[in-house]
């Protein structure tokens, strides 16, 4: 009889296909028991046995849309996300500045707008901080950046120089740039930043690996595998990592697709993902940007912006070319992955989908659906269209009623973040959070989506409004509907279900181990759980010490 290497007992274990047990099996990086009765038998001298103390064991958490590159970069730069206070952000600054004077540019990430005067922050203040070296701070969402003086004049930006065609150079009263640059005017700046080697790529997604599994994440899908978001193509790294044994957590790369370049790209991508056999990482979807988003007015929108005449966002592919696009991805095998933000770019992307002579089990899926309409609702469901998530947006924090809501029409506003109409219709769910614009952090996911309020520990809402008024609170939706877009829903939108997201005899001993029960806790605790322990394939790759 084959032995347990390890044991889970005492305590409940959700998992997650409707079934549940007090005590699971693992041996060879497989579940081999489940249930008490099951278990007993299978202890050996050789077996680590855990005990839950009352806390739970579910599958482990999947991200069905996450940017670990870009998020693992920035936790090796000046990190700002943990925190929310221009005194803050001016004390780690200068801290990081003083801590590497031999370097040429000072770089981080990770600030919002609402901490600053109007919304927008000043060169004077970086200045104060880093003194006559370069500094460029890209905001939390990626859509600005603070810099200052020296950086303007590095960059050769003037009171003369002219904004970019796709964006804006801030000025004040006097036609000074003021350190704030905005979508494509950053480029201004970062484009002379030298970009980072293959070893600072590999280095950046092996920390952005210990930080999600810290979070009790083992698998998922990076959002822009390619030439893509100002960072290189990690393509080659991932691939390294996972040759050598490095790659702990399974990764889904969608490979990016080039806006202009055309269907004729299709053979290369085809030839990008054939070409890779290792197993923990899989290349097989592929990444459209069909939007952008509705703060900047690029979102593609049916009704007009509010206050803005007829404008209406962006389509950056022509429905057409995105239906042949689709159509031709679908071919080759691909799981098409969307983005589209706004009603109009979800009902172009369903079009694109519905066009396509869809192959065997295919796993399409639209992440963000800031906005939807209640028809194509009901039309994701019968093309079987995922619906790919990211719960921590839908409360009502500063970022959201400030420079969101007012663009937004009062029928716009009742379709915002419609989870629970997408549950109730019987849409498949699947949840990513879009790191590093928001947090990875799955259990505050589950807090936002069954609550529609912030977590208690979230930075970045500690006002009243985000904390205890829900933002549409019928779009609410279940614990076990939450759970599930972090498990099994996300594992079916990563093709990984066959192993993962739910657990059984013979499925990989993917797992976490919570301090407490998520489904017995009151629902406004959720997002005060804690993940204790992280398994992948069997082998613990995270454990902390709860108190």
């Amino acid at each position: 009889m084959t032995r347990a290497d390890l044991v889970f007992h005492n305590g409940p274990v959700h998992t997650m296909d409707g079934g549940r047990a007090n005590a699971l099996a693992v041996a060879g990086g497989r579940i081999i028991g489940l249930g008490d009765d099951e278990v007993r038998p299978l202890l050996g001298p050789g077996t680590d046995v855990v005990d839950l103390r009352g806390g739970a064991l579910l599958p482990a958490f999947q991200d069905a849309h996450v940017h670990p590159v870009i998020g693992g970069l920035q936790r090796l730069e000046c990190d700002l996300t943990d925190l929310h206070g221009l005194a803050d952000y001016l004390d780690r600054i200068h801290a990081y500045a003083a801590s590497l004077p031999g370097e040429e540019w000072i770089r981080g990430a990770g600030w919002y707008g609402d901490v600053f005067p109007g919304g927008f922050p000043s060169r004077t203040d970086l200045d104060a901080v880093t003194g006559a070296r370069p500094a460029v701070f890209t905001s939390h969402d990626g859509h600005g950046a603070w810099v200052n003086t020296a950086a303007l004049r590095r960059a050769g930006i003037t009171r003369d120089t002219p904004d970019p065609p796709d964006g804006r150079i801030l000025r004040d009263a006097d036609g000074r740039p003021t350190g704030m640059l905005v979508e494509g005017a950053v480029e201004l700046v970062t484009r002379l930043l030298p970009p980072p080697g293959r070893r600072r790529i590999e280095e950046a997604i092996l920390q952005a690996q210990r930080y999600l599994h810290g979070l009790g994440i083992t698998a998922w899908q990076d959002a822009a595998v390619g030439d893509a978001l100002g960072i290189p193509d990690p393509f080659d790294a991932y691939a390294s990592l996972a040759d050598r044994g490095l790659l702990t957590a399974r990764v889904v790369g969608a490979l990016w697709w080039r806006r202009g370049v055309g269907v004729e790209q299709v053979a290369e991508l085809v030839d990008r993902r054939d070409g890779i056999v290792h197993g923990r990482f899989r290349p097989t979807a592929v990444k459209i940007m069909q939007d952008g988003v509705c703060e900047n007015l690029t979102a593609a929108v049916l009704e007009p912006y509010r206050g803005h005449g007829h404008e209406r966002g962006i389509s950056f592919i022509d429905p057409a070319e995105l239906a042949e696009a689709t159509a031709r991805l679908d071919a080759a095998g691909f799981d098409v992955h969307f983005h589209a933000v706004g009603d109009r770019a979800v009902r172009e992307c369903l079009d694109a989908v519905r066009a396509a002579e869809r192959g065997t089990d295919r796993r399409h899926q639209i992440a963000h659906l800031d906005l939807i309409d209640p028809v194509d609702v009901v039309r994701m469901r019968e093309l079987g269209v995922i619906a790919n998530i990211q719960p921590l947006w839908a409360r009502n924090d500063p970022v959201l009623v400030d420079t969101k809501l007012p663009f937004l029409g009062e029928e716009q506003q009742r379709h915002h973040f419609a989870f629970g109409s997408l549950a109730r219709a019987g849409v498949p769910l699947a949840a990513g959070s879009d790191w590093p614009v928001s947090s990875p952090n799955p259990l505050w996911g589950v807090h936002v989506a069954v609550n529609r309020t912030a977590p208690p520990d979230d930075p970045h809402a500690q006002d009243h409004r985000s904390r205890h008024d829900p933002l549409l609170p019928e779009q609410a939706v279940t614990v076990g509907a939450a759970l599930a877009a972090y498990t099994s829903g996300a594992a079916r939108a990563n093709h990984l279900d066959h192993e993962t997201g739910t657990l059984s005899r013979g499925r990989a001993a993917d797992l976490v181990v919570l301090d407490r029960d998520p489904c017995a806790v009151p629902a406004d605790e959720l997002g005060t759980l804690r993940v204790v322990t992280t398994v992948a394939d069997g082998r613990v790759v995270h454990q902390s010490e709860v108190p």
